[in-house]
């Protein structure tokens, strides 16, 4: 099997970056640089694409790690070949040291394209993504007899039962497509639920009052269970949010909608981004979209855009290939190539340093716990 995989993985390897391959997409992409440096370090240096000067960073780390905004931001310039970085650094302990660095430049944007093209409808995107990459399955919506009267009758009653109206975005990917990553899925109409549901369901957990029943109302025994694991304010989004993607692999995970939006300040439980403002709720309020996993059970963390206001219901669904489909494809060859994807509006490119002369910059767009930037 591990050798099976590793064969698919280099496949589309030589696919995604065949210098053959045709690269149309309307989009234009641009990178951000995020620097990942101890407090005192500084760097400041040129950008280069293709030898011509198109942006400058200066940055001074003030906290530790990587930052969800980025210290400098600039257009990837389309058919790039080669990213340089030429400037200095200085170190925690003041060492002040030179450096040039050269990237040979491979471009994703090959089969990511699709996603985001944004005249065409999103399950339209989907299914074009799927066909270029062969890391999704894309099927009819089930029941496979159903048509599209009887999908809405099932979305309608969904809503019934979860006490919610449901994005429109969202409506629309359930009731024309059932769509697979591995083993991960959305789930259909018929089958959606609250996020505490799948935890009490497909997770195995029990509820807050240990009888086991989901509804928390203290007539179990109270042994354990979610009531023990979560802090109420946790526990009460779980309760009132609708689960639509299960993600299966390393215990379980899910990607679900919280009607009732964030509470302003409140941590975005995203990996790093020290001294960030929390979330910020939007206007109008849309609800907010996040990530939930086995392993940070209490930590769900929230889908925000830079200003850490909610991302829209299509962010978010395009979000679910990005972080699980795209990941995949995201791992160059050496350490002298560089991933970017031309066709994203918002590449994250990390900055650290090996050693003093040695910068290494690292695309994160579709890293696993990253791309939540």
């Amino acid at each position: 099997m591990a050798a099976l995989l590793s064969s698919y993985i280099g496949n589309l390897f030589s696919k995604v970056f065949a210098r053959d391959a045709p690269l149309l997409h309307a989009a234009k992409g641009r990178a951000g640089i995020h620097p990942w440096l101890q407090v005192g370090e500084q760097v400041n240096a040129d950008v280069l694409a293709d030898g011509k000067a198109i942006a400058r960073l200066e940055h001074t780390a003030t906290l530790p790690g990587l930052k969800k905004r980025p210290s400098v931001v600039f257009d990837l310039p389309e058919n790039l070949s080669r990213l340089e970085l030429r400037g200095s650094h200085v170190d925690a302990q003041g060492k002040a040291t030179s450096f040039r660095r050269r990237w040979s430049v491979l471009d994703m944007a090959r089969i990511s394209h699709p996603l985001y093209d944004t005249a065409r409808p999103l399950v339209e995107r989907i299914r074009a993504f799927a066909e270029l990459s062969g890391l999704v399955e894309v099927g009819d919506a089930r029941p496979p007899a159903g048509t599209n009267a009887e999908a809405e009758a099932a979305l309608i009653e969904a809503e019934a039962r979860l006490g919610t109206t449901l994005p429109s975005p969202l409506r629309v990917l359930l009731a024309e497509a059932d769509i697979r990553i591995d083993n991960s899925y959305f789930l259909q109409p018929h089958r959606l639920q609250t996020a505490e549901g799948l935890l009490l369901g497909l997770g195995g957990y029990g509820d807050g009052d240990g009888d086991g029943d989901g509804d928390g109302d203290g007539n179990g025994d109270g042994n354990g269970g979610l009531g023990a694991l979560l802090p109420p304010s946790v526990l009460a989004r779980y309760h009132r949010s609708v689960a639509v993607f299960a993600e299966i692999g390393d215990g379980l995970g899910a990607l679900a909608w919280d009607p009732q939006g964030v509470v302003a300040g409140e941590p975005p439980n995203s990996a790093g981004d020290q001294g960030n403002p929390g979330a910020q709720p939007a206007t109008p309020n849309e609800g907010v979209w996040y990530w939930l996993h086995q392993e940070h059970i209490a930590e769900p963390a929230l889908l925000l855009d830079d200003d850490y206001q909610p991302q829209t219901a299509e962010a978010a669904l395009t979000h679910v290939f990005k972080r699980l489909a795209l990941s995949q494809a995201a791992s160059p060859e050496s350490e002298e190539q560089l991933l970017v994807d031309t066709a994203h509006p918002r590449n994250l490119l990390q900055l650290h340093f090996d050693e003093p002369r040695k910068p290494q910059l690292r695309f994160r767009s579709y890293d696993y716990h990253y791309s939540l930037y």
